[in-house]
């Protein structure tokens, strides 16, 4: 069996005593022997709370994670820039931009219906900073500059924020849930989001393994790769579209949610290098640990109350990324 392999294996593991250590601790503790005994007449109260309340949270957390761990990861090899994700390019900020939106509409309206919202603008902001770059693009090459692809989110993420804030000064009584939103957060999501970005989420993540190769060999820069005979134009359609639909239906669940897209894949590179067929289920299982983790702590750091998760993801990651940044400048002086 092959380090990398063996690398995966651990980490799926991890994942699943996460997941198990995370269903057990609460605002209300459950032992192990609860839940063997979950389907028992005398045990409803656990039950009701552990197959309606945290297992589903938990499902969005790795969901989520995955997703947004992924993206970044896509985006980073699509541009080959580590700074690369979601956030950086404005598709974040356009899902913001649906949730206040709709959190300042004058009539009542189902709450049910803010993720789609908020997916559907992280998706229109995707093909805009798609349209710009392609607008903006040479016009004797057939693929889009990464650069390019780069200032068109940085213009777009300015952009949208800019707007955000003016709406949020003018957002009233609707500023708590708007604010609580954009910190990103898990609490009261349940089977409903679930059954909304699963699908979305598994064609994302299955789509990203099966362009893993192809990313590889865009790594070596576009010019290589259309003579090794590869169609650099569709790969970039394809990572975009994959990279966008992962961070829509990650932000639309759950908020605006820092670092994950940022970090996890840095770190899945440094744990198992960069070949993609290897870093993306790797960026994967990292991301879901991570936010279960983070979602865990969550919830139990001021219990009964709790935090958002988006606060913990950033109180980690920040430290984190001046390492990586720090780790990255030592190894150049050598």
């Amino acid at each position: 069996m092959s380090k990398k392999l063996l690398i995966l294996i651990v980490l799926f593991f991890i994942l699943i005593i996460s997941i198990i250590i995370s269903l057990i601790i609460g605002s209300s503790s459950i032992s192990p022997a609860d839940i063997f005994n979950l389907f028992s007449v005398n045990n409803e109260i656990n039950k009701k709370i552990l197959l309606d309340i945290r297992l589903p949270r938990i499902i969005n957390a790795v969901f989520v994670g995955a997703s947004l761990a992924c993206s970044g990861i896509i985006l980073q090899s699509l541009l080959r820039n580590n700074l690369a994700e979601s956030g950086l390019l404005g598709i974040s900020a356009g899902a913001g931009l649906g949730a206040i939106l709709f959190f300042l509409l004058p009539f009542s309206i189902s709450f049910k219906l803010l993720n789609p919202v908020s997916f559907i603008f992280a998706v229109v902001t995707t093909l805009l900073i798609f349209f710009i770059a392609k607008g903006i693009n040479n016009k004797y090459t057939n693929f889009l500059s990464s650069n390019k692809i780069i200032l068109a989110g940085i213009a777009i993420n300015a952009f949208l924020s800019s707007i955000n804030g003016f709406l949020l000064l003018y957002s009233g009584k609707s500023v708590t849930q708007i604010i609580y939103w954009l910190s990103g957060g898990l609490s009261g999501r349940g089977w409903n989001e679930v059954q909304l970005s699963y699908i979305f989420v598994i064609a994302g993540l299955t789509g990203a393994l099966l362009i893993s190769k192809e990313l590889n060999i865009l790594n070596l820069g576009d010019e290589l790769s259309v003579s090794l005979g590869l169609r650099v134009k569709t790969v970039q359609r394809l990572s975009i579209a994959i990279s966008s639909l992962l961070a829509a239906s990650a932000v639309s669940v759950a908020g605006i949610i820092s670092f994950v897209g940022l970090i996890v894949p840095n770190i899945s590179k440094l744990i198992i290098g960069s070949d993609n067929r290897f870093s993306i289920p790797c960026s994967i299982l990292l991301g879901s640990i991570f936010l279960v983790v983070s979602d865990t702590i969550a919830r139990i750091l001021i219990a009964p109350s709790e935090i958002p998760v988006g606060i913990v993801t950033s109180f980690i990651g920040a430290p984190l990324f001046i390492w990586l940044i720090l780790r990255k400048s030592d190894a150049k002086k050598y």
